[in-house]
Order: structure tokens, then C-alpha cells, then sequence
């Protein structure tokens, strides 16, 4: 996204707002961002910025065959449910309702900045998440993509 490394637990209000972590509204006023795209994937809600969302996830689709089935799913299950949220003047976004239904997002939420985008997980969600990564890493003598280095 921003090249941020970040991670917060963060409340999101009745509203459905949540306010972002510092280092990351820091990033975003730096480079005028003031809009995210958010969506739905393996169980958290993924955002990037308007240029990184064309560049990585919508640009690869425009060469795709869109009869592919594989090309299909994805559209369905990830760009349909893709919502552009603005950043309001404190640093908040508003959350769609569909997107918190279909990550199970109520109150306590875990933010986190990798790469070029950033994710929103149900706490409980993250926290079980984040013990399988840390097991499975383990297993592989604890390199990512397995392996002594």
C-alpha cells in the first residue's frame, strides 16, 4: 500500500467507522490519499489505495479470458463486493455493511499494513489466523516458503 508496517486493534464505532492506525494516516496524508477500495477476502476485509487497486488487482483482469471459470470466481467473489470508502478529515472509514457481514466484523477488529495493501480481521478471526501462520512457519523450520537460508 503505503509501505507502512503497522498493526492496531482498533473498535469500529455503530456507524461502522474505524479509525485507522496513525503510522498509516500519516502515509496516506503524505501522498493525498484520500479514498481506499475495500473488499472481501479469506476472511478479512483487504484495502489499497485507488492507483495500487488498478494496478494489481484490477489491471491483470483486463488480458484475462472472462469466460475462464478461475477468472469468473474471482470477479464474483472479489471485485464484485469492492466498495471505494473515503477517508473523512480524522482519519476514519466507514466500513460498508456487507463487507463487515462477510468478515464477521462487529466491534474489536486487528488492522495491519503489508505490502501494498492493508487488512481488517475480526479480532477472534485474526488471532486464529495468526496462530495457523505461526504453526505452519514453524513446520517449515521457520523460513517463509520453507527451508534453512
Amino acid at each position: 500500500m503505503l509501505r507502512v508496517r503497522c498493526q492496531s486493534h482498533v473498535t469500529v464505532d455503530a456507524k461502522g467507522r474505524l479509525a485507522l492506525p496513525a503510522t498509516l494516516r500519516r502515509a496516506m496524508a503524505e501522498h493525498d490519499v484520500q479514498r481506499l477500495v475495500l473488499t472481501f477476502h479469506k476472511q478479512a476485509i483487504w484495502g489499497w489505495t485507488l492507483d495500487d487497486f488498478e494496478r494489481r488487482v484490477e489491471s491483470p483482469l483486463a488480458a484475462a479470458d472472462p469466460f475462464d471459470q478461475n477468472n469468473m470466481d474471482f470477479v464474483h467473489s472479489v471485485m464484485a463486493p469492492a466498495q471505494d470508502v473515503d477517508v473523512d478529515g480524522q482519519g476514519r472509514i466507514r466500513i460498508p455493511p456487507m463487507l463487515r457481514e462477510l468478515a464477521g466484523v462487529e466491534r474489536e477488529v486487528v488492522v495491519h499494513s503489508v505490502l501494498h495493501r492493508l487488512e481488517i480481521w475480526e479480532k477472534k478471526a485474526w488471532e486464529q489466523r495468526f496462530l495457523q501462520s505461526l504453526q505452519r512457519v514453524s513446520e517449515r523450520s521457520g523460513m517463509p516458503g520453507g527451508g534453512v537460508r
